[in-house]
């Protein structure tokens, strides 16, 4: 009897539940219904196309560098026996900056220059019996033969003898030494860092709207960071043909200002790019684009209905963008809630 009442029990809970669960379904599916029925038109804003004039103003921050930058190598091995030049002295192009020790390769010089002088010497004598037929062929062409190998060991030795004074190569200061009186040095060893900042250049970076406007040749007012108090000029000198990784070209200016002598390899400038005349353009709100900046578009409305329109836009730094192709003036665009609007969705301007 107990049992039966048990199951009773649980059948009229089953009951219950699926009674319960019954209604929510209905409750759920008359909300839905309604649902649809509210949203049958989304609410949107819209964003006239409107005509105004932008300035083409814009600022390009770089690095200012030295027009030349080299590591002088040692080119001989020895020890060093004169030092001429120290870190922060100014050097011509061909001073003296080291001398390294060569007077073993002296002596294999002039030993090298006797035997070609001599060489020479025997060489004008056979062509002086050749003429009367007084040797045979191959004793003059050995006697030529000996002279071109010792013409060729001494410009070796020559070459070899020179290396051993370490001249400075272009002009400029020597930015940092790495020799000591006494040091031995081998090929391939790094003597100095010298930089020529004779004329200095500054590079930046432009984006791909802003290279259009840039001409070669013209003078654009630079910014030095660490000189906050004065005014700087320098020349675009350089306009990359191809952009970087980050879809950016290089601009190199060369600074021509008179007291640029305080503006220092490194430190951080900003190039002025700035132009007489403003332009009209066609402006809209950038939340009004759809999409990416690569691929956007916008939605117009016609007939109630969203339609989509792909257009071409210019990114501008008022939170706004030009658009350069796909829309007119006094064009009305959708602006707000596009995160619920597709091609044809139905709406309603707020």
């Amino acid at each position: 009897m107990k049992k039966l009442i048990i199951i009773a029990l649980l059948l009229v809970g089953v009951g219950a539940v699926a009674f319960t669960l019954y209604n929510n379904k209905e409750e759920m599916n008359e909300a839905a219904t309604l649902a649809m029925k509210s949203s049958e038109f989304i609410s949107v804003t819209v964003d006239k196309v409107e005509e105004n004039t932008v300035n083409r103003n814009f600022e390009a921050n770089g690095v200012f560098e030295p027009s030349q930058e080299l590591k002088l190598m040692s080119e001989t091995s020895g020890a060093i026996v004169k030092i001429q030049r120290r870190k922060g002295d100014y050097v011509r192009k061909g001073d003296l900056i080291v001398q390294i020790d060569d007077r073993l390769i002296r002596s294999d010089y002039t030993i090298a220059k006797l035997k070609r002088d001599q060489a020479e010497k025997d060489l004008k004598r056979f062509e002086n019996l050749a003429a009367t037929d007084a040797i045979t062929k191959k004793q003059f062409e050995e006697s030529e033969n000996a002279f071109k190998i010792a013409d060729a060991q001494l410009s070796a030795l020559k070459k070899r003898l020179d290396d051993t004074q370490v001249t400075a190569p272009i002009a400029g200061f020597i930015n940092e030494d790495y020799y000591e009186l006494g040091a031995l040095v081998s090929p391939g060893m790094p003597l100095a860092d010298i930089i020529n900042k004779s004329p200095l250049k500054l590079s930046v970076n432009v984006t791909e709207s802003e290279i259009a406007k840039v001409t070669k040749g013209e003078e654009i007012a630079v910014k030095v960071n660490a000189i906050s108090n004065q005014e700087f000029t320098g020349k675009v000198h350089f306009i990359s043909d191809m952009a970087d990784a980050s879809f950016k070209y290089q601009v190199e200016l060369i600074m021509n200002s008179k007291n640029q002598d305080q503006i220092k390899p490194g430190m951080f400038g900003t190039a002025q790019f700035k132009f007489s005349q403003d332009e009209k353009v066609l402006k809209i709100d950038r939340k009004s684009i759809s999409g990416s900046l690569k691929n956007p578009g916008v939605y117009l409305i016609k007939d109630g209905t969203a339609v989509y329109q792909p257009v071409k836009i210019n990114p501008l730094d008022d939170g706004t963008v030009e658009i350069l192709d796909g829309l007119k003036a006094g064009d009305e665009v959708i602006a707000s809630g596009l995160i619920n609007v597709k091609e044809g969705t139905k709406v309603k301007v707020q």
